[in-house]
């Protein structure tokens, strides 16, 4: 007998979320994360005559909002988000045009919008919508090369539907990179460019294409050089010579260098580091709060930050590897590389790797935008790991198990096939996806019970299958 089980037969049984798999290391490492965040803003703001910054009360209720919107975002199934992800690249798009119209000007950049008296970062929303809108397309995107391509040239026919692939998603985020740059952002519109990479290498795509694409601003530096702003071109010559403007450009980069490098093993102890309270360090508790953390908790205390980070990515990388579609995978596999780019690229601008560059250390720095975007990023992470065990699939599974070994009692509504065989359609991750993202149907060969009689066909209607 061969029974077709359509979706919309078993709705509920395969939409029901599994949250065992709810992974609470994420949700602890995030939280501590806030908190080692809260304990350096402390210092890094304290005032002698206020026993409270409100710096660090806005960031702590900010922290407190942030993990319930981590929560409430794992109810959603992940899918349904990437469902309106043309509706949140058009809301994205029109908001930066809004910041670039309506937006208010701070130290000289036009990046905030002031709604109800709340000032938000339209850029740093836009880091978590480029993730799923790319997550998206390379989900639903392309499909295998022809039979006669792959006759003629089966490697030329595939690598060339990577390029097309990718040169499609390069146009999805180009605009978005531009319009942020405008504001001038240099550092979110890197950010932006990382996920694009991050999220085309767990999608497959060849390394050739990948080295090609980071070639091209290095092969074309003199034009890349002239189209970016005057402040961007003297932070990479401080960079390269701080030495030269001691009292401009290149002071931070010496206060920050001062400030690692006299922590020493421990630290000069919270609120006690000199460079720190005497405000020689400038954005102490933004972009250079890693300079805070090694004067006043020393090596061990940047080491321990590090250890956290690495537990963050790990469980990141795990959901990467469990999510049961393309989509999930991508996107938990987008927000790894976002988080990982941030955090390297902050602390190598603290110790003096990198050029100057307005990233935050993510969970650390100060910023309310940012720390709302990170925790949602990691709601999705949480709804990739506890719905993505629904049967529905956008990838054949890599083995072939009796039904009964594969799902739970309750999980699927078929008690009458004891020995049932679950065949799925050999659909890869480059095939386009009709309809909704999640929407496939799983075709069961079933054994029916002796003395059975022959079960008609719920989706056609009529008395095809085997025999009783």
């Amino acid at each position: 007998m061969r029974l077709h089980v359509h979706r919309t037969c078993v709705w509920h049984e395969m939409q029901r979320p599994s949250w065992r798999n709810f992974d609470p290391i994420l949700l602890a490492v995030s939280i501590l994360l806030v908190g080692y965040g809260l304990l350096v803003i402390a210092s890094a703001t304290r005032v002698t005559d206020v026993s409270t910054s409100p710096s660090l009360i806005r960031q702590a209720v900010i922290g407190v909002v942030g993990v319930i919107l981590m929560i409430g975002l794992s109810f959603v199934d992940y899918r349904a988000i990437g469902q309106i992800a043309p509706i949140l690249y058009i809301f994205m798009m029109v908001t930066l045009v809004f910041v670039l119209i309506l937006g208010t000007f701070v130290a000289g950049a036009q990046r905030w919008l002031d709604v109800a008296g709340i000032r938000i970062q339209p850029s740093e929303l836009a880091k978590l919508i480029i993730v799923i809108c790319l997550a998206r397309f390379f989900a639903g995107r392309t499909k295998e090369p022809t039979a006669n391509e792959s006759r003629a040239n089966p490697a030329a026919g595939m690598f060339a539907e990577h390029v097309r692939t990718n040169l499609v998603a390069l146009a999805i985020v180009a605009p978005v990179v531009v319009l942020v740059y405008l504001q001038p952002d240099l550092g979110t519109s890197l950010v932006l460019i990382a996920a694009y990479f991050s999220i085309a290498y767990f999608a497959g795509a060849p390394y050739a294409i990948l080295g090609g694409l980071a070639s091209v601003p290095l092969l074309g530096f003199p034009v890349v050089w002239q189209v970016m702003k005057p402040y961007m071109r003297r932070r990479i010559t401080s960079f390269l010579s701080p030495d030269r403007d001691p009292l401009g450009e290149g002071y931070n980069l010496i206060q920050a260098r001062i400030s690692v490098g006299s922590g020493g093993w421990w630290g000069r102890g919270l609120g006690n580091g000199t460079q720190t309270q005497l405000n020689f360090l400038r954005v102490q508790h933004t972009d250079f709060i890693f300079a805070v953390i090694g004067e006043e908790l020393g090596f061990m205390g940047g080491c321990g930050l590090l250890v956290l980070y690495g537990v963050l990515l790990w469980r990141c990388l795990r959901a990467v590897h469990v999510s049961r579609d393309a989509f999930g995978r991508y996107l938990a596999g987008g927000v790894t590389g976002m988080v990982l780019f941030q955090a390297f690229v902050n602390i190598g601008m603290n110790i003096g790797l990198l050029p100057v560059t307005g990233i935050p250390l993510p969970f650390i720095s100060f910023g309310g935008s940012s720390l709302l975007t990170l925790f949602a990023s990691l709601g999705i992470i949480e709804s990739v790991l506890v719905h993505s065990q629904s049967r529905r699939y956008d990838a054949r599974p890599s083995i072939e198990v009796p039904a009964r070994s594969r799902l739970r009692a309750g999980r699927f509504a078929l008690p009458f096939i004891p020995d049932a065989d679950v065949a799925f359609p050999p659909v890869t991750r480059y095939q386009r996806m009709a309809g909704p993202i999640v929407g496939r149907e799983e075709t069961v060969r079933a054994r029916p019970p002796v003395g059975s009689r022959r079960l008609p066909d719920p989706v056609g209607g009529g008395g095809t299958g085997g025999r009783a």
